[in-house]
């Protein structure tokens, strides 16, 4: 720090790291500058479907040439010691690719398939990496920018295509208004409102009665219809699978995004002898259950008027994500609607629990109806569009 203040020249970090932003920033503000600060935040469909391309670039860009430089310079200054927590040796790619790199048998077969896993976890790495970043920005930077009563502003990046319109164009115009004007800030009006998302809780099996594939299948029908995409946890079986399976059929790959733990995707891929195939949408593999959920949430919340959370049939997992999404509701959260699929009665008992819970006093009138039920696909596009139950300002602020 002392040797980048000593040079008097206004600093400019480059690359993700993130150590010297604040500590810079405290310089500047003790020369009463006047600052604006511009955050660009991906928006999440967007940043997955870039994570899902780098790894196979960095790869054609020779990223396979430097790992083995790497590694022979491992055996040099390490000597077997090997610490993937320390210095460069933690770099994105070189502890995914090392059992690859490793690997000195004659099998093509296991050379190809470690190859394939490096890349797997080399993306929920960079995706891991990136999102941490974010948290960064989210929890820390702009805190202390409030604080410092800094005016900021925060603008969504999608693709190279909308930069101009919806990134360089409004944040010049903003930033001369700023400057130039009476230094506060004006939003830009944007563009029409990002697709409506769902995000689909179900279960992996098909039950033994068809009803609930049919119902799966009728559903996506609903959400091809009224032009929503479907987020789900990236399964090819089951109920999920065949909601998944459906509405590609209908609209198209972009319409599904799949986001499953590398751990899941593995074992899927042994149980059904077959990889993740692009009928049922995109996919995001991710290094932990953790991750897969705030991608999945994050995507609704980022989505449309008219997204939220949907479940079909299904066993335990779909009824820890139904309950975690109505509980958030219930703390302010998040405030999109929350609706089942009520297939032949399969809801009746929840929701009998809940009209019990209620009456013993363990929840309110009022948040007995978070869970919101329908009995058709039609009706449940319809109990998404609904004002929200609990229009009022919540008492807890979540930052």
């Amino acid at each position: 720090m002392e040797d980048i203040i000593s040079r008097n020249k206004i600093p400019v970090l480059v690359g993700g790291s993130t150590s010297l932003t604040i500590p810079l920033l405290q310089q500047t503000l003790k020369h009463h500058y006047i600052i604006l600060g511009i955050m660009l935040v991906p928006h999440p469909s967007s940043y997955q479907q870039l994570i899902e391309t780098r790894g196979d670039a960095m790869v054609k860009q020779g990223l396979l040439a430097e790992l083995r430089e790497l590694k022979a310079l491992e055996k040099t200054m390490l000597q077997g010691k090997r610490d993937f927590n320390r210095g460069v040796w933690k770099a994105i790619g070189y502890p995914e690719f090392s059992p690859y790199l490793d690997y000195d048998g004659a099998s093509d077969i296991k050379r190809e398939v470690l190859y394939h896993q490096g890349v797997t976890m080399m993306r929920a790495s960079t995706l891991q990496y990136g999102f941490n970043q974010l948290e960064w920005l989210r929890h820390t930077l702009t805190p202390f920018l409030h604080q410092q009563k800094v005016a900021t502003i925060s603008l969504n990046v999608t693709d190279k295509q909308s930069w101009a319109a919806e990134v360089e164009g409004p944040a010049l115009s903003m930033a001369n208004q700023f400057f130039h004007g009476t230094h506060s800030v004006t939003p830009v009006p944007g563009k029409v409102s990002n697709p409506r998302v769902v995000f689909l809780f179900g279960g992996s099996s098909s039950g033994n009665d068809p009803s609930h594939v049919k119902a799966a299948k009728d559903l996506s029908l609903e959400l091809h219809r009224n032009n929503i995409t479907l987020i789900y946890g990236g399964g090819t079986t089951g109920v999920m699978g065949a909601a998944a399976r459906t509405l590609v059929e209908l609209s198209s790959l972009s319409s599904v995004h799949g986001i499953v733990p590398a751990a899941l995707a593995k074992f899927e891929e042994n149980e059904t002898g077959q990889s993740h195939m692009s009928k049922f949408g995109s996919r995001t593999v991710v290094r932990d259950m953790h991750t897969r959920k705030r991608l999945m949430i994050e995507a609704v919340l980022n989505g449309g008027p008219g997204s939220g959370f949907v479940a079909l049939s299904g066993g335990y997992g779909t009824m820890e994500e139904l309950l975690e999404v109505a509980t958030w509701y219930q703390l302010g959260i998040h405030n999109c609607n929350v609706c089942v699929l009520n297939v032949d009665g399969f809801y009746d008992g929840l929701l009998d629990w809940v009209s019990k819970v209620s009456e013993k006093g363990f929840i309110g009138a009022k948040d007995r109806t978070i869970i919101q039920v329908a009995s058709s696909a039609e009706g449940l596009v319809r109990c998404l569009e609904g004002k929200t139950q609990h229009s009022e300002q919540r008492i807890i602020e979540w930052i």
